[in-house]
Order: structure tokens, then sequence, then C-alpha cells
């Protein structure tokens, strides 16, 4: 006796999520289904390899090139914990602690880095589920016009690799996730990239990546970057990691920093305690006579250093020179770090330490947070956990 066959039908909101999801991956609706079922389908007739259980204190993270914790900010709204953290800048480390005091956070130059030194960080064995970050980006960057073959910054990537390597050997690490400035890619440096990947590969990492835009994941700027996820051949031999969804909505300035009350202006012996919006509410003292004759309007680039912010748009790429912050839409004044950092899609209670260039530093070099989650994410639905 024949058996009917149930039909699943699905609403409007449903078809929307399946087509971007399905959009996110360069498929159409259908295709992307076909090789979900098909996926699906070998799972579960597949013999399982033994299960991996975790639960919180599984998901314990090292954070290299850790910079004021914007991706570890993100990683640990997705559920997971940094338990190590190293940067070479003291700032970084002081502004990490602050914000994350659960992590052991220290200044190491990475080069000196030893799987002991984690360990005595730890108070025992590190066996993280994952290791995050990406090294300083500048080498790599268009718009730097200094580059240089020899610049010992392209070096960082392969002690990255080198020290991955050495921890999954001892305990076999779920994925890493590293980050960069799209350059990485280039013809320039494509070579330097494809050595990165074998690196990786060779130390038990299939490699993944893609460019995404920091403006598709609820971050009001326009910030291009490149994202290399590895996912550990043995553990997770059948995985393959896939970007997240873009969000619906483009977010932009006025959405991030409108109706804030004006910043305070940097002055010699100020105390951000008494900063009355937020410690990092300050400003570069506007000198320039541009910043006075009413020529600064919002959306318009009159040089490099006077870019003016438009009110209805993404900002522009959050990568500042100590001069090159960028115009408030009022164009009277520079952005405050606050506001930098709002644009940055940092929480509100969030705060960077040290002065002034130090802040505007950290501000630019940071991922995301809101990218960082939605990173995080995507590396959780991957690998089920």
């Amino acid at each position: 006796m024949r058996k009917d066959k149930l039909m699943i039908r699905v609403n409007e909101g449903e078809k929307e999520l399946l087509s971007t999801v399905a959009e996110a991956q360069g498929l159409t609706t259908a295709s992307w289904a076909r090789l979900e079922l098909v996926r699906c389908a070998r799972a579960h007739t597949a013999k399982p390899n033994k299960p991996i259980q975790h639960n919180s204190s599984d998901l314990d993270l090292l954070s290299l090139f850790c910079g004021a914790g914007g991706l570890d900010q993100g990683f640990r709204e997705a559920g997971f914990k940094t338990r190590v953290a190293i940067d070479i800048d003291k700032f970084a480390i002081e502004s990490f602690r602050f914000n994350h005091p659960e992590a052991a956070a220290v200044v190491r130059d990475i080069n000196a880095l030893t799987v002991r030194d984690l360990d005595d960080l730890a108070d025992g064995e590190l066996e993280p589920i994952g290791v995050i970050g990406g090294p300083p980006c500048q080498s790599f960057s268009v718009s730097n016009v200094h580059q240089s073959d020899d610049d010992p910054r392209h070096l960082l990537a392969e002690k990255y690799a080198a020290l991955l390597d050495k921890l999954n050997r001892r305990r076999p690490i779920s994925f890493f996730l590293f980050e960069n400035v799209p350059g990485l890619l280039g013809a320039r440096h494509r070579h330097r990239y494809e050595n990165f990947k074998l690196l990786f590969e060779k130390a038990g990492f299939n490699v993944h990546e893609a460019v995404l835009n920091a403006k598709n994941y609820g971050v009001p700027q326009d910030r291009p970057r490149v994202f290399i996820v590895g996912i550990n051949q043995k553990r997770h031999p059948h995985k393959k990691w896939v970007p997240p969804p873009e969000e619906a909505r483009v977010l932009t300035v006025r959405d991030a920093i409108k109706g804030l009350p004006e910043p305070v202006r940097n002055a010699p012996g100020l105390d951000p305690e008494t900063f009355p919006v937020h410690a990092n509410h300050w400003c570069l003292v506007p000198r320039s006579e541009k910043f006075r004759n009413g020529l600064l309007k919002q959306g318009e680039m009159p040089g490099r250093c006077f870019r003016t912010l438009p009110w209805d748009q993404p900002s522009w790429t959050v990568a500042y020179g100590h001069r090159e912050v960028h115009v408030h839409p009022n164009g009277i004044r520079r952005l405050s770090v606050y506001e930098a950092m709002l644009l940055q899609s940092f929480p509100k209670t969030y705060r960077l330490k040290g002065n002034m260039s130090a802040q505007i530093r950290l501000v630019s070099e940071a991922v995301p947070p809101r990218l960082a989650w939605h990173l995080a994410n995507s590396i959780r639905a991957c690998l089920g956990i």
C-alpha cells in the first residue's frame, strides 16, 4: 500500500531566509537547497565518528595579536571565552584586561613565544578549541606606499602558523581564524598568502577564505577585510566553512553617532573619568582654518586629511593616522575616539586605554565586534558546537 508523501510548505519569511543564505554562497535557492539535502542525507546514512561533546569550558580561545579585543568581544557574545591573549602593544593589553578581565592578557612578542609560555599563562596545559587573531596588516595594505619585501611583519603570519602547529600536535584544535586586509590577496603579496595557506594545511587544517565587508554585517562602516578560516582536517573531516549570511539593513553614520553631545577637546592633564558621556569621548583640537570657514561639507573629501563623513551612508574605513581621523559630518571637528568606536560597533560600555594617539591606533586596528559575532556563529554552525 502506497503511503502518501508529505509536502512541506514555507512562508514568505522563510523563503527570504533561504534565499539570503543561498545568495551568500553564490548559489540559487534551488541549488543550495539540493546541496543541503544531499549533505544531510549523507550525514544520516554515513557511519558517524565518535561524537565530540562540548560544554562552555570547551569553548576556550587563544587570541594572538589581540589588540583591544574587538574580535574577542564578538566571539564572547557568541559563547566563546578567551583564555589567553597576546599582543606586543602595552596599551592594547591594558585595554584588553579592562574589558576582558577573565582572560590572561600579557605583553609578549610572538617571535619569542613558546607553548610552555602559554601553559604558564593558563595555569596548566592550554587546550583551546580555536585560535583567533591577525598580525598587523599595514605591511600588506595598498595604502602603504612604503611597502618593502623585507618588512619583518611579513613573517608574523608564519610565526602564527608555527605556534598553531605545535598546539595542534599536542591536542587537536578545531579551528583558527586569521584576519587581514584584502591587499594580502593582491598580486604583490599573493605568493606570501599561498605560503601561509601551505603552512596552515601542513599544520592540519583545511583552509577557507572570504573577503567580507563590515557594512553588510551590522557595522556602520565600509570596511572590507579578508578572513581565513581553518578547520581541523582530522577532527572535522567533512566540514566546510561558509561565510555568514549578510544582514538585511545597512547602518549609517547617523544610526551610530547622531545626537551625541560634543566631545571633550584634547588638552594636557585631562582625566577621562570626568568626561560626561564616555571616557573615550574626546577629540583632537580642530586647528585648521578649514574647520572654521565652512568649506568642509558632509560626504566630501577635500584631501586625505579632511574626509568629512556623510550622515546617511556608512563611514569610510575606520583606519586613521593620528592627524587623519575622519571629520564629523558637522564639519567643525574630527570624530571623537568614542564615535569611532561606535562606528566599529563596539558596545557602549567598552573602554580603550592609553593616550589619544594610542586609542586612535587601537580603534583603527580592531575587528568590528558585530562582524566578529557573525563569524563566530558561522564557525559554531559549521562545527556543530
